[in-house]
């Protein structure tokens, strides 16, 4: 990868990052971010991107 691909995938890492954070995902660690829309919640969904349409939900995003 040279470097203006590598800058390129940091930057477009970074800005899915910051998506997340806006709709209220809380990050675990590399990769992997915690939705607690309801503290709650008897079970959490697990998902590989993040959508609105489960908020008020417990949700585990792992991969993004």
């Amino acid at each position: 990868m040279t470097d203006r691909q590598t800058i390129e995938a940091d930057f477009w890492r970074e800005l899915r990052e910051i998506e997340a954070e806006a709709m209220g995902w809380q990050p675990l660690g590399d990769g992997a971010w915690l939705h607690a829309g309801d503290p709650e919640a008897q079970t959490v969904t697990v998902v590989g991107l993040p959508d609105l349409m489960l908020s008020g939900q417990a949700v585990l995003l792992v991969g993004y």
